[in-house]
């Protein structure tokens, strides 16, 4: 029994390393995804887990603060437009419902969905999408575009 203990022991080591190794192949394919179509992957990485921790955590004031406004939410296909961050804070409970909120918890950097037009989260429950911040767009940072439940 020592011997195959022997043998086992290293093969699972080297099968954790390959799903570790995998995991971060698919962060890799994220990235450059978003390099080629949307801009600074860091950026898009940064928000992605602020979003994520601040949404699992409770942090309302810094989910609403990643949000780009005016923002329309749908849930359950009713539309609401929010103006500002406090009206989605005043809100944030009939927003941030538990479809919404598992979604984000559940996404996986590496497994993240990339077009031309950002990073859809979970079935398209949440889009982050770079926001242009002058008329030519020389910076286009991203921020959380869309919030709805799935269809």
């Amino acid at each position: 029994m020592p011997r195959f203990a022997a043998l086992i022991v290293p093969l699972l080591f080297a099968a954790t390393l390959g799903v570790a190794g995998a995991s971060r192949a698919d962060e890799a394919s994220v990235d450059r995804q978003i390099e080629t179509l949307l801009g600074d992957a860091a950026d898009y990485k940064e928000l992605f887990y602020a979003f994520k921790v601040a949404l699992e955590e409770g942090q309302s004031d810094i989910v609403v603060s990643l949000v780009t406004y005016p923002l329309t939410v749908t849930i359950d296909g009713e539309e609401a437009a929010y103006d500002t961050e406090q009206e989605l804070l005043d809100a944030y409970d009939s927003v941030f419902i538990e479809p919404i909120v598992e979604a984000v918890s559940n996404q996986e950097y590496g497994d993240l969905f990339v077009n031309s037009e950002g990073v859809m989260i979970g079935n398209g429950e949440v889009w982050i999408s770079g926001i242009c911040e002058d008329s030519a767009c020389t910076s286009a940072p991203p921020r959380v575009t869309v919030i709805q439940t799935a269809n």
